[in-house]
């Protein structure tokens, strides 16, 4: 009998080797469960029927493994125990069997939860299932044919098994279960009464609690298992979409973790903010974020350098130094039109024409016959001397010297295209150059008059000039004019 007991054993063993790997399918995330629960054993044999005789119920309790297989098959194995109580009557004589009952079993259910009878997600899950035990124990068998005596007696036995049950699912790992199960033993070792050749039989139940153990890897523990997860390195506590990997509203490619403007796409080397104008300041703290600015002004440009922004500039071309007010405007401190940039008198309110001086009184301008050029021209847009300018201007220096009773007034001119603003303060522009140049070849202030007199209000053609371009035409009335008086400031 040792020797049988221990070629079951290894039976057992084999089998649960073999099955250890397989799974897949409906339960793969958690091939693995333990049942525990309360069995009842009752006895039929040449002793009686006990069946539904509670004061002898072989009561005990079962701890046992179950591993899936497949959608339809789940495999059984575990360990039974019952205590022994049975009592019966054969020829007069009264027997008693007292004992423990230990019974490894391996069984395979089959799940109507398949998909095909039930549905997978159902919460009520009935199986049926075969398989066999194999009981080992003790019992001290008493018959009054014994005088009283007890009878020591080994079980060593092998039962076929079947069984049919019902599991409901109460929370995601945990299931109450209900089992109603039939053992048909080999022999009558159980009882020890070989009387008729009747083979024992047992019926019985379990109820108890399943519990799922294991279940997938989530090496992140994000929530979403490593098979399925694309990102199974994210960061604990980062929020995951269904396929693990951290969430990224605005589909700039930066995780909202990571992105310091989760809602706006953005750029990697700004943390996932956007810089639209891409002066490299962010939008968010970019006071104009659709014009390249510096952080001077907090992302806003100030294209003529005088400190006002282009948004409240409303003279965005100023001339670099000059002084101007909040809205970027040269100021104008006397009031006269003239700012003080161009206004030869600052301080004093004047006329344009003479670049923002008082208008100084009447004087007669007599015709003084002279050999000198009638003034000096200048490129288009242009106010600065070129070296033709300069040339005959060493002229009339050296005829101011030679006569030092006689005064020099220069008219400053533009031609008629741009606005009467632009031209007014071109001329002016131009005036002042010749006045500078005379000034620092000695010629004396007091005896230098000028007058801007602005755009030419009538353009005439002169013969010859038919095949010039207009550029060329209007050359003669870009000019600084000479006229020189016997007139003492």
């Amino acid at each position: 009998m040792k020797q049988r007991a221990w070629v079951i054993s290894l039976l057992i063993i084999i089998c649960l080797t073999l099955f250890s790997g397989v799974g897949h399918a409906q339960d793969a995330e958690f091939p693995w469960s333990v049942r525990a629960s309360y069995s009842l054993l009752q006895y039929r044999g040449e002793l009686g029927e006990q069946l539904f005789n509670y004061n002898f119920r072989n009561d005990g309790g079962a701890l046992e493994a179950t591993r899936f297989l497949n959608s339809s098959l789940d495999l059984l194995m575990g360990l039974g125990y019952n205590r022994l109580g049975i009592q019966g009557n054969i020829d007069g004589n009264n027997y008693g069997v007292k004992g423990n009952l230990f019974s490894p079993r391996l069984a395979v259910h089959y799940k109507f939860d398949n998909g095909y009878l039930l549905k997978q997600d159902t919460k009520l899950k009935p199986w049926v299932g075969v398989g066999f035990s194999y009981f080992i124990g003790n019992s001290n068998i008493t018959a009054n044919n014994l005088d009283g005596d007890e009878i020591n007696h080994f079980i060593d036995e092998v039962g076929f098994t079947y069984s049919a049950g019902v599991k409901y699912q109460i929370f995601k790992d945990v299931s109450v279960f209900l089992e109603l199960n039939g053992i048909l033993a080999t022999t009558e070792e159980i009882d020890g009464v070989a009387n008729n050749m009747q083979n024992d039989r047992y019926r019985g139940a379990n109820i108890g609690l399943i519990i799922k153990i294991g279940g997938p890897k989530d090496s992140d523990k994000d929530g979403v298992i490593d098979r399925e997860d694309e990102c199974p390195d994210t960061p604990f506590g980062v929020e995951v979409d269904s396929v693990g990997c951290p969430k990224d509203r605005d589909k700039d490619g930066i995780p909202d973790y990571l992105d310091d403007c989760p809602d706006d796409p953005g750029l990697p080397e700004y943390n996932g903010c956007p810089d639209r104008d891409g002066d490299g300041i962010i939008d968010k703290i970019d006071d104009c974020p659709d014009l390249p600015g510096i952080p001077k002004y907090n992302g806003c440009p100030d294209t003529d350098g005088d400190g006002v922004i282009d948004p409240k500039d409303l003279c965005p071309g100023t001339p670099p130094g000059v002084e101007v007010d909040e809205y970027g405007c040269p100021i104008d401190s006397d009031g006269d039109g003239l700012t003080d940039d161009v206004d030869q008198c600052p301080d004093e309110f004047g006329p344009m024409e003479y670049l923002g001086c008082p208008e100084p009184p009447p004087v007669e301008w007599p015709e003084i016959q002279q050999e000198t050029p009638e003034g000096v021209y200048f490129e288009t847009d242009e106010y600065q001397l070129d070296v033709q300018a300069e040339e005959d201007l060493m002229d009339i220096v050296k005829y101011m010297f030679e006569n030092p009773n006689m005064n020099i007034r220069l008219y400053g001119m533009a031609d008629p295209r741009g606005s009467k603003e632009y031209n007014d303060i071109l001329s002016a522009r131009r005036v002042e150059s010749v006045k500078k140049l005379l000034r620092n070849k000695g010629i004396p202030e007091t005896r230098i008059m000028i007058r801007a007199v602005g755009e030419v209000q009538e353009v005439k053609s002169a013969a010859g000039e038919e095949q010039m371009t207009e550029d060329q035409r209007l050359r003669k009335y870009r000019k600084v004019q000479f006229d020189f008086f016997l007139f003492m400031r």
